[in-house]
């Protein structure tokens, strides 16, 4: 069975159970923690199975950025990146009408910090920016919006 398909499961097993009323950070981390459980078992180690590119990685990040437009969203969430180790792969942004969207997609596979770390700390500069700012890893995100 593909990553992908598997995380997928998991994910559609965990609302069909917890409800469509629960809020999808706790989803992603029962199913991270599930994934992690079930790819240690099958490689015997401590470590998640390595998803292929073409089903997303665990090694990047997928962030998203909303608020009122203003200069330094781009500077402070690039900097949070760059003090972790990350590269950015891919991004775009767009203004309408005063209103300010980015989509990053970063590689976290040598950041020197835990996904959760760098998700508050992301959460912490949205704050501080005005913004809204929702990162999740990429497999993760694939598979949870399948659902």
């Amino acid at each position: 069975m593909a990553n992908e398909d598997l995380i997928y499961r998991i994910t559609r097993a965990v609302y069909e159970r917890l409800g469509s009323a629960v809020d999808d950070s706790t989803v992603e981390q029962l199913v991270t923690d599930i994934y992690n459980q079930v790819g240690s078992s099958a490689t015997g180690d401590r470590s998640a199975v390595q998803l292929s590119s073409t089903e997303g990685s665990s090694g990047r990040m997928v962030i998203s950025v909303f608020g009122l437009d203003h200069p330094g969203i781009v500077a402070g969430v690039s900097q949070i990146l760059a003090e972790a180790g990350c590269s950015i792969i891919d991004i775009n942004q767009t203004v309408v009408q005063g209103k300010f969207a980015m989509v990053i997609i970063a590689d976290t596979s040598r950041a020197r910090e835990s996904t959760a770390e760098l998700k508050e700390r992301l959460k912490n500069e949205g704050q501080k920016l005005g913004v809204r700012i929702y990162a999740q890893r990429e497999d993760l995100f694939n598979a949870m919006h399948r659902i």
